[in-house]
């Protein structure tokens, strides 16, 4: 028995040395790997925080009394299409625009009349997508040239409207081969070359430990494709998969936002960016949707009556279900719904388009998974709180520049 207790602590003693040597490679010795076994596969599948934001600009705020449900999340006409998905929302009630409102200057939806340096998916993507090959990406569906995305107040960053562009731009900057994909193939391949050299030296009660950590570098392997892209993300092996249509032609407008988000949500599984906005429509309202035979503004101006208004901002909130329930159903590389890791944020620039009021503007989240209190209604005060919120649910509020002096909305952020 000493003999075998003998033995073994040599064989611990030697693990040290090649471990101190290179055998074992660094990053395997910080990620606990010797030590933790199979415990760090589940450990990287876990869903701990926001990772991902997408921004949804709807112009023209909604008709009063229409969007915001009640306590019990009874949805309004103009929110009646969120019903399959709306325990997965948070609605921000009594939300009044923090500066200016209406037409014109639809940056300020976010935060971009404010003393920050920039709107918020601007600030957002300077450290989330610090790493990926778009900081963040601006789309737009029939949106004319609005941005509201913009540094110093005024300087716009362009929207890119033609899905078609949008997913050749995604094929051309990804690489053939991601070097840092590949890096960590090759880093994963010393680790278990090292594992496998030590079960042969090593006795049998630490071999089996060591199966176990053999074990979780196999798996890593799988979540991690040799051609350095996860399933159906190598883009350089397709072609653009549906028809191409104007980008301008608002009787499209419905086949226009399936292959917009198809794009945002590929681009965020991809590892291609980390911050999406994404328009409906442009800030003056001037384009109509599938099923009307009027615009946008004139709907909710020139008849007099919500009815008309109404049926604009319900088709609208059927959009947004589209993209959430997309986001529902497509998995990240773990398996887990990329909805989990990816916090929807609904703005706008204004609280009641027929009065060009900021008053009771509809804000509102979806996803988030744990991080997020879903499922129910918070009062905001102001919009840019709202802000500050998503600031907060991605770990960043008090790193980037704030957008308001009363801080994020309490209750919302686990």
């Amino acid at each position: 028995m000493k003999t075998q207790e003998k033995f073994e602590k040599n064989n611990r003693r030697q693990l040290l040395k090649m471990m101190a040597g290179g055998a074992a490679s660094a990053p395997l010795i910080n990620a606990g790997l010797l030590s933790a076994g199979a415990g760090l596969s589940s450990a990287v599948s876990a869903a701990t925080s926001v990772k991902n934001v997408i921004f949804v600009f709807i112009p023209g705020g909604a008709p009063p009394n229409t969007f915001t449900p009640t306590a019990t999340l009874e949805l309004g006409p103009s929110s009646a299409p969120l019903e399959p998905v709306k325990q997965e929302c948070v609605f921000f009630s009594r939300t009044d625009m923090d500066g200016f409102a209406g037409h014109g200057l639809p940056q300020n939806a976010l935060g971009g009349l404010t003393k920050a340096p920039k709107t918020i998916d601007l600030a957002l993507g300077d450290v989330l997508g610090s790493n990926t090959p778009f900081s963040s990406i601006q789309l737009g569906v029939v949106s004319a040239d609005t941005s509201i995305s913009a540094v110093n107040n005024w300087t716009r960053t362009p929207v890119i409207k033609d899905p078609a562009q949008v997913f050749e731009v995604l094929r051309n900057v990804q690489a053939s081969n991601n070097p840092a994909l590949q890096q960590q193939h090759k880093q994963l391949e010393i680790n278990l070359k090292a594992v496998q050299q030590l079960q042969q030296q090593l006795g049998s009660f630490a071999s089996v430990r060591l199966q176990s950590n053999q074990d979780a570098i196999t798996q890593l392997q799988a979540e991690i494709p040799a051609g350095g892209y996860a399933p159906g993300c190598d883009l350089q092996q397709q072609a653009w998969p549906a028809e191409s249509l104007n980008p301008n032609d608002g009787q499209h407008f419905t086949r226009l936002w399936e292959l917009q988000t198809g794009n945002a949500v590929t681009a965020i599984k991809c590892g291609l960016t980390r911050v999406v906005t994404l328009l409906m429509g442009s800030d003056q309202e001037d384009f109509i949707v599938p099923g009307f035979n009027f615009t946008y503004a004139a709907a909710a101006n020139a008849f007099g009556t919500m009815r008309e208004y109404i049926a604009y901002r319900a088709y609208f909130s059927q959009r947004l279900t589209y993209l959430i329930q997309q986001l529902k159903t497509t998995t990240d590389i773990n398996g887990a719904p990329l909805l989990d890791s990816t916090l929807v944020v609904q703005v706008t620039n204004m609280g009641n388009t027929n009065e060009n009021s900021g008053y009771n503007a509809p804000f509102m989240f979806a996803g988030g998974g744990s991080s997020i209190r879903r499922g129910q209604v918070v009062t905001a005060p102001l919009h840019t709180q709202v802000l500050d919120t998503v600031a907060q649910a991605v770990g960043l509020y008090g790193k980037i520049p704030a957008y308001s002096t009363a801080g994020p909305i309490a209750g919302v952020v686990v």
